[in-house]
C-alpha cells in the first residue's frame, strides 16, 4: 500500500485490518514520510528503486502493488522499473500524467499548495484547511480527522518537496506496456483524479477494470473503506 502526497501509512488502517490475516501486508512509507530520510536525488525511478529495496528487506518478492495519488505514480513508476515484482495493480485516486512542468496550470498547482507554508502556516493548519475541499458528500465521518491527522505529520520539507516532484510525472507511453492484471478505482466527486480521466486512463491498460465509488472524493480509501476493500477483494 502506497500513500499519497497528504498521507501516511495510517491512510491505509483500514485496509491493514482488513487483509492483514490472509496476506503478509506492506503499508509502506515513501522516503521523506513517516520518519524515514529523505532522498538525495528525488525523482520517481527512485522511489521506485527504494520501494523495490524496502520489499526486498522486508522478504517480499512479487506483490499487489496499491497506490493512492502520489502513491498510485510511484506504482506506475515501480511496475514499469521492476514488472517481475509486480503480481496485480491497482490505482485509487491518481494519475498518468501531470503535464508540463512550466505549464501555468502546475505552476499554480504548486502555487495553491504552498503558499499557506510560505505565509506562516504549519502542516496541521494546511491540512485543516485543504482535507475538506478533498472529501465526497458520503465521505465516512472519521475520513476528515483521519486525513487531517496524517496531512499533519507529514514534514514541511517533503511535502513541499513532493509537490514540485509532481510535476515531472508522464507515463502515460508505459500505459499500454502494463502486463498485470490492474484494477483502477476513482471517487466520483474527485477533483484532482476525476472519474473520466481514470477510466480512459483504464482504456489504454490491457484487460484493466475501472470503478467508481459515488459520493466518494479524493481520499478514497478513507472516506469508503468499505468499498474500496469490497473492490480490491473481488479484483484479487
Amino acid at each position: 500500500f502506497l500513500h499519497g502526497i497528504g498521507g501516511c501509512v495510517d491512510t491505509w488502517q483500514a485496509q491493514i485490518e482488513h487483509f492483514q490475516d490472509r496476506c503478509d501486508v506492506l503499508a509502506w512509507s515513501a522516503p521523506g514520510f513517516g520518519g524515514t530520510p529523505r532522498l538525495a536525488d528525488l525523482n520517481f525511478a527512485n522511489l521506485a528503486a527504494k520501494l523495490a529495496e524496502d520489499m526486498h528487506a522486508a522478504g517480499i518478492g512479487k506483490a499487489a502493488i496499491v497506490g493512492h495519488s502520489f502513491g498510485g505514480m510511484i506504482a506506475q513508476q515501480f511496475v514499469k522499473d521492476f514488472p517481475e515484482m509486480v503480481s496485480a495493480l491497482v490505482l485509487i485516486g491518481t494519475s498518468p500524467a501531470f503535464g508540463n512542468p512550466a505549464g501555468d496550470f502546475q505552476k499554480q498547482f504548486v502555487a495553491d499548495r504552498t503558499r499557506p507554508l510560505d505565509e506562516g502556516k504549519s502542516m496541521a493548519e494546511l491540512a485543516a484547511a485543504a482535507i475538506p475541499n478533498l472529501l465526497g458528500p458520503k465521505a465516512a465521518p472519521a475520513a476528515a480527522a483521519i486525513a487531517i491527522e496524517a496531512m499533519a505529520k507529514v514534514p514541511e520539507q517533503t511535502y513541499r518537496d513532493v509537490v514540485q516532484l509532481l510535476t515531472t510525472f508522464d507515463l502515460r507511453e508505459n500505459l499500454a506496456n502494463i502486463q498485470v492484471p490492474a484494477l483502477l478505482i476513482a471517487g466520483e466527486m474527485d477533483r484532482l483524479s476525476p472519474p473520466a480521466m481514470m477510466e480512459k486512463t483504464a482504456s489504454y491498460i490491457p484487460g484493466a477494470r475501472f470503478e467508481m465509488l459515488v459520493g466518494i472524493g479524493h481520499m478514497t480509501q478513507i472516506e469508503d473503506p468499505a468499498g474500496v476493500n469490497i473492490l480490491i477483494d473481488d479484483f484479487l
